[in-house]
């Protein structure tokens, strides 16, 4: 007859290390699972919010000085800023070209007013849209009271934009004024409060269409 036997207690404190052992290993791995799941979609997050801004941007950029009117000397648009420009870029607050402002025909009216601004910008840490459309304003700048405040765009809660900055081809604003090839490179330049971690630039060039 066989006589069972136990487990020493040599035995037993090696079966219990090596299950801790284990254990440890598999919650090692979950957490890390965890973590990186947190990430990507906080990565997701500042990168899908980002492009929708820069897409905004390009946007605008694109259509300054577009009017649906016949007669295009009529276009009050095409001057609507400093320079007899249909954009104007801008220092604000201690940035160096951190605003751009434009001004377009957006319900497509023909109507002979230059009252549709839009603009973005950087003021300190925030991240702000104009959408100006009831009010005109002769020659306007960064600093110029619309009807419509500006906005935030991007959530200063989340994400801190560490840079915002338009850069007109040709650089010299006499020759971007004269060039028939305008175009602005834009950069923007952004980190995510939830993990500093994480940050993304996004540089793209806008050719500006309209010309007059």
């Amino acid at each position: 007859m066989l006589r069972q036997k136990g487990l020493t207690l040599i035995e037993l404190m090696i079966a219990m290390v090596l299950s801790l052992l284990v254990t440890g290993m598999v919650i090692a791995m979950f957490t890390s699972s965890i973590g990186g799941h947190a990430q990507a979609i906080r990565t997701m997050r500042l990168n899908q919010d980002m492009r929708i801004a820069m897409d905004m941007m390009v946007r605008d950029i694109r259509r300054a000085g577009y009017w649906s009117g016949s007669d295009v000397a009529s276009n009050p648009h095409a001057t609507a800023l400093s320079g007899s420009l249909p954009i104007g870029i801008f220092d604000f607050g201690v940035g160096t070209d951190n605003c751009v402002i434009v001004s377009y025909d957006r319900d497509s009216d023909g109507a002979t007013t230059a009252e549709e601004f839009f603009g973005f910008r950087l003021n300190g840490a925030d991240f702000e849209a104009l959408n100006s459309t009831s009010a005109a304003v002769s020659n306007p700048t960064c600093a110029s009271s619309f009807s419509n405040a500006w906005n935030d765009l991007l959530d200063s809660n989340t994400i801190q934009v560490n840079q915002l900055s338009f850069t007109r081809y040709p650089l010299n604003a006499a020759s971007f004024a004269a060039s028939p090839n305008k175009a602005v490179t834009i950069t923007l330049d952004a980190t995510s409060l939830l993990d500093t971690n994480i940050r993304t630039v996004i540089i793209e060039e806008v050719r500006v269409r309209n010309e007059f």
